[in-house]
């Protein structure tokens, strides 16, 4: 008996053992509590890829059993990550869209959708429809508004700076999506419903382009939407031409000088096409090809686009363009440089603003306060009425208006140096505003520009239309992408534009360095004297104004001399970017 209960209790227990073991096998296949009960409990101790089977299982038997929707939306959300981890990605992106479709997930803390319609965002990268994640990002990205602007959003919370930080969060999951996507991929379906896909990209790709760790998810982007937009509306549409301002520069900052030498030519001959051969429109194009060339050691072809550019503006803007030096410019700080190497005092203020509304200027704030206006700056033997700053900032408006049909406003005029420095410390390192004392604005020369309510962006055809044709009313881009001029990490403001004056525009975007303003009203006095002599920059040459020890002087004794007391701060800033460009 003694040796028989042992192996009696050891058989008796391994009966229960087998017993539980088919009880349990029966109900978590028949019971949806159990099934569900196992799932969870498979989830909690991290076994998600075990867990998915149980959980499909009490999914089915809850329908089976006629479960309410919003009963059973949690457990596809759970369940829907879990199939993620088994790598099922179409049945992840299902259950979860099926889950926030519910009148459970409108019920959510607003973070807490917002997370799963990120999951499903990824889901839906990761399945390769990369139509529906790009409407989910697109989405984020429009109702981030002005935190999409922002160089540093980690730490600021707002739902915002959220949807932000979501976007950029995939744009690793893009890179990977697009390396391996078809090049086709939108070739199939409706015509309009394609176009919206290739508009969202271009909007995803303009803001990943602005981030040092977005480039290669950018050019996935904006090339599968230039390729879309040439495919159904033509190469010469402006929609088409539009995205080479995007996607040309970062190709050359990948080193993809034959693509971008490419967009630019298909850009330039479009736009020769529809606006005239004659246009100086064109000189955007000519430039950015021209120095394509100079990249490419074709310093002929440079020359002769340079050559074909200022025969454009003779006869556009007359031979004598440049004959008079505007020395008043100069002094009445118009086009004087202003960055963290040419700071203002904290004493200097204009004294000739007006109100940015009397000039039919939109304005995105009161009429009546300060930061909505701006200098008159008003050209001297001219009518003061129509040859200023705020009138020809209403023109530029209407025309960008008329060919983007988006709603264009003045965000910010004339700030104070207290004022900048308030507002500064508000916005902290987030990128957008400028210490005070390095700040245009306090110029009453700057205008920030708001498009459909928010910062104006490199994707808008409004920034495009401000591209061609700003320098025809004064003003110049002051802070273009990879440039230094301010602290932080990155100044890019593609809503920020400057008014220098018509004549100092016409001659920066004629001989200026691409994309080097402040170098060029640095030595804005060289420039003047050696165009008034028809003496212009030759391709592949050094550009005497920026490496020169002296500035020429001026060739009559009449002329005032212009005043040459920057000359030392300009060649530092010359010489302190000669490292990170050089000069086109």
């Amino acid at each position: 008996m003694g040796l028989r209960s042992p192996v009696l209790f050891s058989g008796a227990f391994l009966f229960l053992a087998v017993a539980y073991a088919a009880y349990f096998n029966v109900a978590v296949r028949t019971d949806p509590d159990a099934a569900l009960s196992r799932f969870n409990s498979l989830m909690e101790t991290g076994a998600p890829a075990r867990a998915a089977s149980h959980g499909e299982r009490a999914l089915a038997m809850q329908l089976e059993h006629n479960a309410p929707p919003d009963d059973i939306a949690l457990l596809k959300t759970r369940l829907s990550a879990a199939q993620l981890s088994t790598k099922r990605y179409v049945r992840a992106a299902t259950l979860l869209k099926d889950a926030l479709s519910s009148t459970w997930a409108r019920s959510l803390d607003a973070r807490e959708r917002i997370r799963l319609e990120d999951q499903l965002g990824r889901a839906y990268i990761l399945s390769n429809d990369i139509e529906e994640a790009v409407s989910i990002y697109a989405s984020f990205f429009e109702l981030a508004g002005d935190a999409a602007a922002q160089v540093n959003i980690d730490n600021e919370n707002t739902l915002a700076a959220y949807y932000a930080e979501r976007v950029d969060a995939a744009g690793d999951h893009f890179i990977e999506a697009l390396n391996h996507a078809s090049n086709d991929f939108l070739k199939d379906g409706n015509r309009e419903a394609r176009l919206a896909t290739a508009n969202q990209m271009a909007d995803l790709g303009g803001f990943y382009s602005m981030r040092d760790n977005g480039v290669y998810a950018a050019a996935g982007l904006l090339s599968t939407a230039y390729e879309t937009r040439r495919n159904l509306l033509g190469g010469d549409h402006q929609d088409t031409v539009q995205l080479t301002l995007i996607l040309g520069p970062l190709y050359e900052r990948m080193g993809r000088i034959e693509d971008t030498e490419k967009l630019y030519l298909e850009a330039f001959h479009a736009q020769e096409r529809v606006k005239g051969s004659n246009s100086p429109d064109l000189s955007l194009y000519i430039k950015l090809l021209a120095g394509v060339y100079e990249k490419q050691g074709r310093m002929t072809e440079a020359q002769a686009l340079f050559e074909h550019m200022r025969n454009l503006f003779r006869d556009a803007f007359g031979a004598q363009r440049y004959a008079v030096n505007r020395e008043r410019d100069r002094r009445a700080d118009i086009n004087r440089p202003v960055s963290q190497q040419f700071t203002l005092a904290s004493t200097y203020a204009p004294n000739d603003l007006v109100s940015a509304a009397e000039f039919t200027i939109p304005t995105s704030k009161a009429p009546s306060i300060d930061e909505m206006k701006l200098r008159l700056a008003a050209d001297q033997n001219a009518d003061p009425r129509e040859a200023n700053l705020p009138a020809r900032l209403a023109q530029l408006i209407s025309l960008c208006r008329s060919e983007s049909g988006e709603r264009i406003s003045l965000r910010s005029g004339y700030r104070s140096y207290k004022t900048q420095e308030i507002v500064h410390q508000r916005n902290g390192n987030r990128g957008t505003v400028t210490p005070p004392g390095m700040s245009e604005h306090q110029t009453g020369l700057a205008a920030d520009v708001n498009v459909n309510g928010r910062f104006m962006r490199q994707s808008d055809r409004t920034f495009q239309c401000f591209e061609e044709n700003a320098f025809r009313f004064g003003f110049i881009l002051s802070y273009p992408a990879g440039n230094d001029y301010l602290p932080g990490e990155d100044s890019y403001e593609p809503w920020h534009w400057r008014y220098v004056g018509v004549q100092t525009a016409h001659l920066y975007r004629e001989a200026g360095p691409y994309n080097r303003p402040q170098e060029f009203l640095a030595a804005l006095p060289c420039y003047q004297e050696r165009a008034a002599s028809d003496i212009f920059p030759t391709a592949g040459e050094a550009d005497i104004c920026l490496v020169a020890p002296e500035i020429v002087t001026a060739s009559t004794e009449e002329e005032k001399q212009p005043d040459h007391s920057d000359l030392d701060t300009a060649r530092i800033l010359n010489n302190a970017l000669t490292s990170a460009r050089s000069p086109q």
